[in-house]
């Protein structure tokens, strides 16, 4: 017999406790600068120590929740134009491995030393929980108001994350991703509007602006808005710049949790339509191939995980593409796309946060350790049998079954998404091992939050998978793979070809057969951002197209002004003299009197005719 809950856990507390307790402790943070220094740093040292149990509110929530209960919403009346929160299919899972990173991003930034003086102030941790209530707003949020508000919370929060260190990179970085994330703001704003008036408000009722008169603007909108947090081609620019220069981890909950709002995003707003689906799943297999290519030229280990979120988010992009182009789809792929963001989410932190494991923990007792737990989240990433990555791209492959782009199956391309995995992984892991080492004696935050992400990524997609997430054949959870001999070789060919490919490109460089510029030792033959370089050449040239256009318009306006100038001066001398002449022949009352009266009764008289004639 199931026991219920207490009410101390009860929903709608627990979701008030996940959205305010983050918020709480930002505040407190804030306000020890009212102290004196020594009291503020200690007060804020002692709160980032206990900053990751803020999100232990959400973590109960996500194990708690029965999706679909009406007990699971709450309603704020006096919040925004009535703010309503929920857990619904999507949002628990996706709210578990939000929960799951944040808290091990602030663990492993919790336990410094106290000379550490760039992480004394807090900052870092106020960020992050910033970030955090605005990312788990967006699956919690039922309706668009709440929705637009905690994203833009997240968005605008995690440029605090990525200015961090201050560095140039790190502020052209935030540059960059300042205005991408205003432009998609604008985009998702608008979108929304124009939903919301055609009686969406609610997320139940988005479905009612199909068919209206703006719904191809409102999908343009909205595969802009979310495709530039998506990292959807070419909106990707600002994470392979974002990623190097923020903290690991700011890096691990970008690529991990944040990505994947813009992916909720679409789930929720995106109208179906044949026409949208087409130019998303293009976008889409561009991204996941074309990441491949400029991906493993980079020299950063960060950067180039940051091209295999790319990659991986195209791949999860292709699902609710064909759930646009084919509605009766919609389920399945939906279902598939938040499995595999799971597994991504777990897989691609565990990564991220292993950089800097790598660099002080790679080395005596815990190198075993460290190198055991890297090659499971890189082998889950590529999706190798019995791993999260191979449970993810199956049940992928069995939503999309069937359909073809250009006579070829998607369930014969998407494999090949691994293969580019693959790739991704071993230059990484060349770069990661050609880097510079810093041997910690102690175990701190860093590794065991680490150690706790490798520990969730094994265990928590397939729990998520198989009993949370349902599709509409499979009541009880989407079909698990069996493992036959098949099903472990479809998992397995695609990482053995791009262990091939990675072997014929490494014996022709060895040969010297590869162009020197794609051999650059120093740089990267294709700087980080790609076509940012490309954007902005274009936008200086649109600049200094505007420019002389105005220099022009200047030039045009100033020798205007000048002879209005010298009519108007004209002007002036004549309207003298004739005061002039008025007032030697006005100069008693009486003259003066009587003519401000027929002044007077002109006016009233124009005045009166008007009034009549509109009456």
């Amino acid at each position: 017999m199931l026991i219920s809950p207490p009410s101390l856990f009860s929903p709608s507390l627990l979701i008030a406790l996940s959205l305010l307790t983050p918020l709480v402790i930002v505040l407190v943070l804030g306000l020890a600068g009212l102290l004196r220094p020594l009291q503020a740093f200690t007060l804020r040292r002692r709160l980032t120590l206990f900053a990751p149990l803020a999100v232990a509110p959400a973590v109960l929530l996500a194990l708690l929740a029965e999706p679909g209960s009406a007990a699971e919403t709450v309603e704020v009346p006096w919040l925004l134009f009535g703010a309503h929160f929920g857990v619904d299919l999507y949002a628990r899972p996706l709210l578990l491995i939000a929960a799951l990173l944040y808290g091990a991003a602030l663990l492993s930034i919790s336990w410094i030393k106290l000379r550490d003086a760039e992480r004394g102030s807090g900052a870092l941790s106020a960020f992050l929980l910033l970030s955090f209530t605005g990312n788990i707003g967006t699956y919690l949020a039922a309706d668009a108001a709440s929705f637009y508000l905690a994203f833009a919370l997240m968005s605008f929060s995690a440029a605090g994350l990525v200015i961090h260190y201050r560095t140039p990179a790190a502020q052209r970085a935030t540059r960059v991703y300042l205005v991408m994330s205003v432009l998609s703001e604008t985009a998702i704003l608008a979108a929304l509007i124009l939903m919301t008036s055609a009686g969406g408000f609610l997320l139940a009722e988005t479905s009612e602006a199909a068919g209206t008169a703006h719904t191809g603007l409102i999908q343009g909108l909205l595969i802009f808005g979310f495709g530039v947090k998506a990292g959807t081609v070419p909106l990707h620019v600002w994470l392979p710049l974002a990623h190097p220069a923020a903290p690991p981890a700011a890096s691990a909950v970008l690529s991990g949790a944040m990505v994947k709002a813009g992916m909720i995003g679409w789930l929720r707003f995106l109208p179906e339509g044949e026409t949208a689906g087409a130019v998303l799943l293009t976008l889409a297999l561009i991204g996941a191939f074309a990441a491949v290519a400029v991906g493993v030229l980079q020299h950063d280990p960060k950067v180039v995980l940051a091209y295999s979120t790319i990659s991986q988010m195209g791949f999860i992009t292709v699902l609710v593409a064909v759930g646009l182009m084919v509605p009766e789809l919609r389920a399945a792929t939906s279902a598939a796309a938040v499995i595999y963001a799971v597994h991504h989410g777990l897989a691609k932190g565990a990564l991220f946060l292993g950089v800097p494991v790598v660099k002080h923990y790679a080395r005596g007792r815990t190198g075993i350790l460290v190198l055991l737990g890297m090659l499971g989240a890189g082998l889950a990433v590529a999706g190798a049998p019995l791993t999260s990555g191979a449970f993810g791209k199956y049940v992928s492959k069995e939503a999309v079954s069937g359909i073809e782009v250009l006579g070829v199956g998607l369930d014969l391309l998407l494999p090949l998404v691994a293969t580019g995995s693959t790739l991704l992984l071993l230059r990484f892991a060349v770069v990661i091992w050609a880097a510079d080492r810093d041997p910690r004696r102690r175990a701190d935050g860093e590794l065991s939050s680490w150690l706790g992400v490798c520990a969730a990524g094994i265990v928590v997609p397939w729990v998520i998978g198989a009993r949370w997430v349902t599709d509409p054949v499979q009541a009880d959870g989407v079909a698990v793979p069996s493992w036959e001999p098949s099903t472990l070789w479809d998992a397995t060919w695609p990482i053995l070809f791009g262990i091939l490919l990675a072997a014929l490109v490494w014996g022709a460089a060895r040969r010297g057969l590869l162009p020197a510029r794609l051999r650059g030792e120093t740089t990267p033959a294709v700087p980080p951002g790609d076509l940012l370089l490309a954007e902005e050449s274009l936008l200086r040239r649109v600049g200094a197209a505007g420019g002389s256009a105005l220099d022009g318009a200047h030039g045009f306006t100033t020798s205007a002004a000048e002879r209005w100038g010298s009519l108007w001066s004209a002007a002036a001398q004549r309207g003298r003299r004739a005061v002039s002449w008025a007032e030697a022949r006005l100069g008693g009352w009486e003259s003066t009197g009587l003519m401000l009266v027929v002044l007077l009764t002109v006016v009233t008289v124009a005045t009166m005719l008007v009034a009549g004639r509109f009456s």
